[in-house]
This record gives structure tokens, sequence and C-alpha cells, in this order.
């Protein structure tokens, strides 16, 4: 019975993934069916398993291709491993937070797969078609600028150029771990919602004010800073990889002081739209309040601020 059941649910997930497939070529539902896409892997690995769920992601590739195309196959890679880390995690009964790392983790694997089928079997260089549209954004950016303010010379407008474009492609995989972050999220946020409505679960999000990373990412952050002073060789790997490192770990202290100031408020009963209004502030005008917010992450972690509020 339980094995017929499997079966029964198994070509429930794989029509409904098929259906998504075919809505991601309307331009509307393009971007909802990317979120949505391992929805289907999630409840199907949640009840039954990875195994399942791997062949499940087989089952999808071969119908998929039979049906559409080879095209198809990075999405449902990406879709099937992020879906297939998230159920597992769900599967053991994993904190949100914790079931949001390894989904976070499971769509950077399913994007490094993609990458590797892309570049392999489509004979199509990712790497080259990225640096082309950064130059041309970039590009752009120096026309604007240079129609704003005359005065610039075309030499310190080169050098610009020649800076962002370097930094862009220097950061390719911050990039890679803010969009699986940030889709891993939508994606978990998307399956609570639909389990607690149909399996009537209990899964949520703690909030956000309860977010604390370990002690140890303010010894990986001074790591990163220190690598990133010492001044490796231009393009090196060892640059590559400070840069990035600098970065990832800079954007968890800021969400950790992003975090205690949810906290602060919610303990001083300071009503929620003023947390909010300070986020939307330091995303418009980083600036100085950016580094702010990450100092503040960083003596929350380090001299336990939360801990003294109460």
């Amino acid at each position: 019975m339980n094995q017929s059941r499997k079966v029964t649910e198994g070509a429930l997930m794989i029509a409904i993934v098929m259906v998504l497939l075919v809505a991601s070529f309307l331009p509307i539902l393009s971007l909802i069916s990317m979120f949505v896409l391992p929805v289907p892997f999630i409840f199907y690995v949640k009840r039954h398993g990875v195994k399942a769920g791997l062949i499940m992601t087989v089952a999808v590739a071969i119908i998929s291709t039979l049906l559409m195309s080879m095209m198809i196959l990075p999405g449902v890679l990406i879709a099937a491993a992020g879906g297939i880390f998230i159920g597992y995690a769900m599967y053991k009964r994993n904190t949100a937070y914790e079931t949001l790392a390894q989904g976070t983790f499971g769509f950077i694997v399913g994007m490094l797969l993609a990458f590797v089928f892309i570049q392999i079997l489509l004979d199509v260089n990712i790497v080259s078609e990225y640096e082309n549209i950064v130059e041309d954004s970039v590009s752009m950016s120096a026309s604007m600028i240079e129609s704003v303010n005359p005065s610039l010379n075309e030499e310190d407008i080169t050098a610009l150029q020649e800076t962002q474009i370097s930094l862009l492609k220097q950061l390719i995989p911050t990039f890679m771990v803010v969009f699986a972050l940030a889709t891993a999220f939508i994606t978990q946020w998307i399956s609570y919602k639909l389990l607690n409505r149909i399996e009537k679960e209990k899964f949520s999000f703690p909030p956000f004010r309860e977010l604390q990373f370990p002690g140890a990412i303010i010894w990986i952050y001074l790591l990163a800073l220190i690598l990133s002073v010492i001044g490796f060789e231009e393009g090196s790997t060892m640059e590559f990889g400070a840069q990035n490192l600098l970065m990832i770990v800079g954007i968890a202290l800021m969400l950790q002081g992003f975090s205690f100031i949810f906290y602060f408020a919610h303990i001083k009963r300071i009503a929620k739209a003023v947390p909010i209004l300070i986020v939307i502030t330091t995303i418009l005008f980083p600036g100085i309040l950016l580094y702010f917010i990450r100092i503040l992450g960083i003596i929350d972690i380090g001299f336990r601020l939360r801990g003294r509020l109460k």
C-alpha cells in the first residue's frame, strides 16, 4: 500500500513539475515558477526520503528532455538539488534556519551542476557570456556618468570601467551565494505555507530578531580582512577568494546587525515600522550606514549584547 502511494504521489509530483516547466516559458509566470519549481521535490523528499527524490529527478530529466529540450535540464538540476536539500532537512525535522542553510547549499550545488552541464554538453561558456554582459552594463553606466558630468576625462572613465569590471568578475561566487540564499528562503517559505495548509503541519520561520550566527563568524571575518589587506597579486586565486569571503561574511554580519535592531525594538516595545525604516534607509543609502550595521552585528556576536539587554 505504501509503495503504491509512493508511486502515485511521485507521478503527481512529476506532472506538477512538467506543468511548472511549461509555465516557465511564459513571460509573466517565469519568475514565479523559478521559486515554485523546487516545491514538488520538497514535498516528495519530505514524505519519502532522498532516494525517492533522486528517482523523481531522473524521471523529470528524461521526460522533460523528450517532451521539450535539453536546454531545460539546467533549470531542472537547480530546482531538484535545492528541493532535495530542503526536503531532506524538513524530513529530519531540522530548524527553519538550519533548513535554510542546507537549502542554500543545495541551490549552490545545483548551479554548479548546471554550470558543468552547460559548459561541457551544450558547449556554452557562461563565464565569457557573463563578462560580456558586465562589460556592456559598465560601458552603459560610464556613458551615463559622462553625460551627467562632462568634466571627467576619458582616462578617469576608463580607469573606473576597468575597476568595476574587475570587481564584478571577481564577485561571481558572492552573487551565486546571495541568489541561492534568496531562492532558498522564498521556496522554503512557500513550502511551509503549502504544507501547513495541506498536511496541517506547523512549519514557520522564527522571528527575524532571533537570528544569530555563531561566534566563529567574527574570526572568519577577521581572517578575510587580513587576507584582503595583504595585497595578493591582482587576479590571483588568493585575491579572488579573499574578496568573496569578505563580501559573504560581511553580508552575514549585516543580517546579524539588522536582526539585533529588530530585537532591540522588540525589547523596548518600539513600533515595528522603525526597524523596517532603518533597513530601507540602509539599503537606499549604504555608505556609512552599512558599515555601522555590520559593526553592530560584530558587537552583538562578540559581546553578547542581547544577553545584556535581557
